[in-house]
């Protein structure tokens, strides 16, 4: 084919990109949000973890940023907090949460005076999560061989050998016209072709290469010039001297940044410093992480971040400070604790322990005194205080926090990999005496188990988990007396219970947890306490079912995982059917709840969820599609002609479809393009009548001129509707990025304005110099102006040093 026909031919596709773009009335990745301004997803590639960055506007009044996910057809979002670094807010998504076809999350910000909100905005007013299409195995990275470097090696630029086989590469490929990248550097003329290999040696690389990690990329292409496969590979590079003079192999960074944030008219000098370390010699590693910043306060949870782990194969695992440990989900998943935590792993015996602070101290605030007859003393806030020190016997107070410590264990029969039987246990416990200005310390005791049996390599898998809890609300009158149980829990008392029983069961658990009437819950037989689910999946003939059932008692409660959805019942199944090669996938799922399990609401509400979704993953000179659907119908069976009851109906459908396009395409020089599409209706039958519609999505262009040059576009389209109210934006995108003076100056720019019923304008700009081989400055200045509200600039100057 011609070069003048292919560049029609693509051209005509860019062409139909955009048509179908104005038909389908524009895109976008979430609603305008004034805390985040964009997030970033790496590659989504099945059974890999996803790297997800979202920038923000400012992190001054930021608390907390947690992500929520899901894949395809799973009942519940896991969470996950974010790591702040600056104006960054960084999170890996686990390998094991990524297959096709896609991968749900959203971004719940909570600030520090208690505020909370969603990115996008409105999660909880029905505004559609975001989604990222997960590109599945090919029996192409079976045909297209990386003999080295190996995933995640570590060498010196003599010893850095690329190298790729095309032996068993099909005759309609053509090695000649690979392409290899390092670090997004071309570097395809240092190729070497012996046979079916082709190689590239680092000696040839010299002005390519800086010491510290890379990424190396290699696109295959067919002989008609069509993009057949691409290749990525992480690697790192130290030192000759390091590598040489060390028994230990050695590698770090140093960051540090200053920056001044204008906002709302105040200005802030912030000042950072992150650095990581990391050292291995045969099966050992320690890896060692520190981010110290000026935004930490002392009546603030912790914002500076410190690890230091060590590694030993694939049996020890030790860390202390900053870190998320991974117990059963029913048991702790996502919460950051401040302590120690690790695993021994012998295979027939497995021992996993974690213990430290989840919450710091913050002390509350004295606000008003009041004498002990003052009816003021019945308010929620107003607490007894020193009489001695304060004169008065109570006061209304601004709540503090309480330091809150957590201790869960979990030893395990067999290595995982066909069985494990485990059981965990986890208690967490308020320091009543950590503050002064507080009420009501919590404590919490979490035992569960967890069993998992796999046949045949794992085609056959059955998994399951059950966990009881119990939770006193108010610690800080300690455990019962004989005398206070026959007092509280006598004839005359509000609570149905057998003193002597409440005396039997302090006897037989106050060891591990405090005794008292704010002890919950008392019934035990009704199963408000357990949470248990089960599972089988069965993988043949291309197909993947996974049937599961989840029971959630509406007073469950683990301290070490706190985004579990309680008092809701019922069964999931789901079904991944790969075709051709895994480039055809069709996913679909059926869902449903009942709530209402210890029958404490007027009436039970059934969640049914129907999902579908079909994707196409070509691998050659074709978009990649995912086309998705998606039908929540929820119902209680209530009726607006009951006058008693009519303000709790429950009874709405919402139906979305997604559509998803990615295309990295040749039309002179070489693109990355998407294009992404969502439309939702809620039909809200309730008292309230919340109707309400989103069409949502983003275009977005990315070109490669020359290595120097590349350029992007971005257009971003939102439109929703509120109890018949309107509103529309748009956002477009444009901006450069250019190298020179040898690629030791990289400039970039980005100007983002906004139209429509949301007005602001955003201007980026980047210049980031190598000084020397391992070390960069790097200049940037970031601009928001809302028109006839305000102009907010970040401004910031950051050194780079690698080792």
């Amino acid at each position: 084919m011609s070069r003048k026909k292919y560049f029609g031919i693509n051209f005509l596709f860019m062409c139909q990109f955009v048509i179908f773009f104005i038909l389908t009335n524009g895109f976008v990745s979430g609603q305008i949000s004034n805390i985040v301004s964009t997030v970033r997803v790496s590659d989504a590639k099945e059974q890999m973890p996803i790297t997800i960055s979202a920038e923000l506007f400012s992190s001054e009044n930021i608390s907390v940023i947690s992500i929520a996910y899901k894949s395809f057809g799973q009942t519940e979002f896991r969470k996950a907090e974010m790591i702040i670094k600056g104006v960054t807010a960084t999170v890996s998504i686990p390998a094991e949460a990524v297959a096709p076809p896609y991968l749900e999350y959203y971004l719940f910000i909570t600030m520090r005076d208690g505020s909370s909100q969603t990115y996008p905005v409105g999660i909880q007013e029905g505004v559609p999560s975001l989604q990222i299409a997960v590109s599945a195995f090919s029996e192409k990275d079976k045909e297209i061989l990386v003999l080295s470097p190996s995933v995640g090696e570590i060498l010196t630029q003599q010893e850095l050998m690329i190298s790729v086989s095309f032996i068993k590469a099909p005759d309609n490929v053509d090695a000649s016209k690979t392409k290899i990248y390092i670090n997004n550097e071309d570097v395809s003329s240092k190729a070497v072709y012996t046979g079916d290999i082709l190689v590239v040696s680092g000696e040839n690389l010299s002005g390519e290469l800086k010491i510290g990690p890379g990424l190396l990329r290699i696109d295959i292409y067919d002989k008609k010039g069509n993009l057949y496969h691409t290749i990525s590979r992480n690697f790192r590079l130290i030192s000759t001297e390091l590598a040489a003079g060390a028994f230990w192999s050695y590698n770090g960074s140093l960051k540090g940044e200053s920056r001044s944030e204008q906002f709302n008219s105040q200005s802030t000098w912030y000042n950072n410093i992150t650095a990581d370390i990391n050292a291995e010699t045969g099966n050992w590693s320690i890896n060692g992480n520190a981010y110290i910043t000026s935004e930490e306060v002392s009546d603030q949870q912790p914002y500076n971040r410190y690890s230091l782990s060590l590694k030993g194969g694939d049996w020890l695992e030790l860390q202390a400070g900053d870190a998320f440990p991974r117990f059963p989900n029913l048991i702790m998943d996502g919460k950051r604790i401040r302590g120690f935590n690790g695993s021994l792993n012998f295979g027939f015996l497995n021992i996993q322990t974690a213990y430290g602070e989840t919450e710091r101290s913050i002390e509350g605030k004295l606000i008003e005194k009041f004498t002990a007859d003052d009816p003021a003393t019945l308010e929620s806030d107003v607490i007894p205080i020193n009489a001695q020190r304060y004169v008065l016997p109570y006061g209304r107070v601004e709540l503090g926090t309480f330091k809150r410590k957590v201790l869960a264990v979990r030893p395990s029969f067999g290595n995982g990999e066909n069985f494990q039987l485990g059981f965990s246990y986890l208690h967490s416990k308020d320091d009543a005496g950590s503050i002064e200005f507080g009420a009501r310390p919590e404590e919490d005791l979490v035992l569960g188990t967890d069993f998992m049996l796999a046949y045949d390599s794992r085609n056959i898998m059955f998994t399951t988990q059950a966990a009881v809890s119990l939770s006193n609300k108010d610690i800080s009158s300690g455990t019962l007396t004989d005398k206070q149980i026959d007092e509280i829990f006598g004839s005359n008392s509000n609570f149905s219970i057998d003193p002597s029983d409440v005396k039997r069961i302090r006897d037989l658990i106050g060891n591990f947890i405090t005794v008292n009437q704010y002890l919950g819950p008392w019934n035990p037989q009704e199963f408000a306490s357990l949470a248990a689910e089960a599972a089988l999946t069965l993988n043949y003939f291309n197909n993947n079912v996974k049937a599961s059932y989840i029971y959630r008692g509406n007073d469950f409660q683990s301290f070490g995982q706190s985004f579990l959805r309680t008092d809701v019942k019922g069964i999931n199944i789901v079904d991944r059917i790969r075709m051709i090669d895994n480039k055809l996938f069709l996913s679909i799922g059926y869902e449903e709840l009942k709530d209402n399990l210890q029958k404490t609401k007027v009436a039970t509400t059934t969640f049914q969820t129907i999902n579908a979704s079909i994707s196409l993953f070509p691998r050659a000179d074709f978009p990649n599609i995912t086309l998705g659907y998606t039908r929540n119908a929820n119902n209680n069976g209530l009726s607006l002609s009951d006058p008693l009851n009519k303000m709790y109906i429950v009874d709405d459908i919402t139906n979305r479809i997604m559509l998803q396009l990615s295309y990295d395409f040749n039309a002179l020089v070489k693109h990355n393009s998407s294009l992404s599409f969502s439309t939702s209706s809620k039909d809200d039958k309730s008292l309230l009548n919340m109707d309400t519609k989103f069409t949502t999505g983003s275009l977005n262009l990315t070109s490669y001129w020359t290595q120097q040059l590349s350029s992007l576009f971005g257009l971003v389209y939102n439109q929703s509707e509120f109890f018949g109210k309107q509103s529309n934006y748009y956002t477009i995108t444009i901006g450069g990025r250019y190298k020179l003076l040898e690629k030791k100056l990289q400039l970039s720019a980005t100007l983002s304005p906004s139209f429509g019923d949301f007005k602001r304008q955003t201007f980026e700009f980047i210049a980031d110099y190598n000084v020397i081989t391992n070390l960069n400055l790097m200049f940037q200045a970031r601009i928001f102006r809302i028109p006839g509200a305000s102009t907010n600039s970040i401004i910031g100057l950051v050194t780079r040093l690698t080792i």
